[in-house]
């Protein structure tokens, strides 16, 4: 805003500006012609009145009074919405598929439906708890929101309610284009008398600005930014762009509002109320902004914070004044000590830097340019990679089972001696000769011992086996159990993560199986999956002989070796 624009603003009849805040009292006097009026008040009424001290509003173009570091902010917000929002999306659909996104897309719709409900059931409790701004209602009030939204070039309804008690002053909702900003009467009723209209035009475009803001930008960004603050958790990546429209609002304010100290005195009566706003001593609260803005526990605390500290306001306020009106910044601080001056220039100087600077608009663009290729380069790297190189998280647990061991396929995949010097294979009584007996005639004589690298509870023995042929795995292991419960406990533990719903070759898959005719296992459990190693595995359980089976092969996927399992061939144990 530009010293003209400010002049422009203003009319001949318009309303004085307060001619002494010292200390930060600003004193208020009723326009002459205001009082030229007054005899006729009863017969034009209020409306009309109010709106002869209103000001010519010449259309403000939002994007030259964004603040410095708004796009930079932007880019932020923008690029990680990408990146994260985007990068898990594809990783859902590769590792579920197009009906398992569809899944998750129908109960992201359900839960926005049930929020919509609830906004729609807080409106209508609005409606019956709170008055709702219209001409009939408050006929001032609409006509100056009205007004100051063509001043803004902001076109989306909002609805106003007036209440009685509410938490904050002033504050707007918004939830899927339904806005509802809600003020407190007591702040209305000075708000709307006709000295105080510049403090109503710079309330409501703070308001207004921020909302024009968010409607230039691109809305799938606005969608990607908003489902990103869904967790919370990544707040901190949107919340600083939040802030910086916070900021614009006030600078968009100060241009309809045309008075620096009119901005401060409506800044005022948010944080102190309406019967202080002009008592305030700005001498005194411009120093508290400069210890707020230097000290870090103040800005780890709105690290969080959509909105910024209050007292940051007013050193953005007459930061962007100091450009834009520098008369009015340099009687503003002419008026403060020259100590607390020269603390609030200090503290402002990297903003004062930004702004002679200018914003860098073109950073925005650029950064979602990149993240976008970025994006469309995971995306190759996701869909293009064979489906056993996506290995799912939960299968790594696999890999720490102790009865994994490094084996080559077939029968050179031998182990060390059967476990303990007294055992003997030749023995009817030993251990690994029992399981050995268990094997599919097939390929029995391949089998082998070995003893696991790790203590396994309630592991008995363990054999390996290479199936010959030339359709089944490349090796098949058998572990024998003590009892049912260690093997279940076993076949948890390796298929941990891996649902019914699933599917062998993305995030695998488990089930229940019983064979009612033919040699093969009895009754048991099974799960298909790719190991951590990017081999194919498929396990399953016999709890008529409490043995658990893991059959492995590099060259083949999940669902293979599971057709191989659910086929004719004998896989074991018998």
């Amino acid at each position: 805003m530009s010293a003209e624009i400010t002049r422009a603003h203003r009319t001949d009849h318009a309303a004085a500006e307060s001619t002494a805040v010292s200390g930060g009292a600003s004193t208020g006097t009723q326009p002459a012609d205001v009082q030229s009026v007054a005899p006729e008040q009863s017969a034009r009424g209020p409306a009309a009145l109010f709106s002869a001290t209103a000001r010519a509003r010449p259309a403000l173009d939002v994007r030259q009074l964004r603040h410095p570091s708004e796009p930079s902010r932007f880019a932020l917000a923008a690029s990680a919405s990408i990146l994260l929002v985007g990068g898990g999306l594809l990783i859902v659909l590769r590792l579920t598929g197009i009906f398992g996104l569809a899944a998750i897309g129908a109960t992201v719709l359900t839960a926005l439906g049930l929020v919509w409900w609830a906004v729609q059931v807080h409106r209508a409790k609005l409606l019956g708890g709170a008055a709702r701004v219209t001409p009939e209602t408050f006929p001032m009030l609409s006509m100056a929101a009205g007004e100051v939204k063509q001043q803004v070039g902001y076109t989306q309804p909002v609805e106003i309610f007036v209440v009685a008690e509410a938490d904050d002053p002033v504050r707007l909702t918004s939830f899927f284009g339904t806005r509802v900003l809600l003020m407190k009467g007591d702040l209305v009723a000075e708000l709307v008398k006709p000295e105080n209209r510049p403090q109503l035009d710079f309330i409501l475009a703070t308001f207004f600005g921020k909302l024009k803001v968010r409607a230039l930008a691109w809305a799938p960004l606005l969608i990607a930014i908003d489902a990103l603050g869904l967790p919370r958790v990544l707040n901190f990546l949107i919340a600083p762009w939040e802030r910086a429209t916070v900021y614009t609002g006030d600078q968009v304010a100060a241009a309809c509002c045309g008075s620096l100290d009119e901005s401060i005195i409506a800044l005022n009566r948010l944080l102190v109320g309406k019967d202080l706003a002009r008592s305030v001593g700005m001498t005194g609260l411009m120093s508290q902004a400069a210890s707020v803005r230097r000290r870090w526990l103040p800005r780890l605390q709105q690290l969080y914070s959509s909105y910024p500290h209050l007292t940051n306001r007013y050193l953005n306020l007459l930061s962007f004044a100091g450009q834009s009106t520098p008369g009015q910044a340099r009687a503003f601080r002419d008026r403060l000590h020259p100590t607390t001056d020269f603390r609030v220039q200090d503290v402002s100087a990297r903003l004062t830097r930004l702004r002679k600077r200018g914003p860098r608009r073109w950073l925005a663009a650029a950064s979602i340019e990149a993240s976008a290729a970025l994006l469309g380069l995971a995306a190759i790297g996701i869909f293009l990679v064979p489906q056993n190189d996506l290995v799912p998280v939960a299968n790594i647990w696999w890999g720490r089972m102790p009865w994994v061991v490094e084996t080559t396929p077939g029968p050179a995949a031998t182990a060390p001696a059967s476990p303990g010097p007294s055992a003997s294979p030749t023995t009817p009584s030993d251990p690994v000769a029992v399981l050995e007996s268990h094997a599919p005639p097939a390929f029995a004589s391949t089998c082998s011992g070995f003893a696991p690298q790790t203590a396994i509870p309630g592991l008995v023995a363990a054999i390996t086996c290479g199936p010959t042929g030339g359709y089944g795995p490349a090796s098949v292991q058998y572990y024998q159990y003590a009892n049912t419960a260690d093997m279940n406990a076993a076949f948890n533990d390796a298929a941990y993560g891996v649902t019914e719903g699933g599917t062998c070759d993305q995030a695998g898959q488990r089930g229940t199986y019983n064979f009612t005719s033919g040699p093969g296992p009895g009754p048991g459990l099974w799960a298909c999956y790719y190991h951590a190693d990017n081999e194919a595995r498929m396990i399953w359980t016999d709890t008529k002989l409490d043995i658990l089976a893991v059959a492995s092969d590099p060259a083949e996927t999940p669902q293979e070796l599971n057709s191989w399992f659910f086929s004719t061939a004998d896989t074991g144990p018998d």
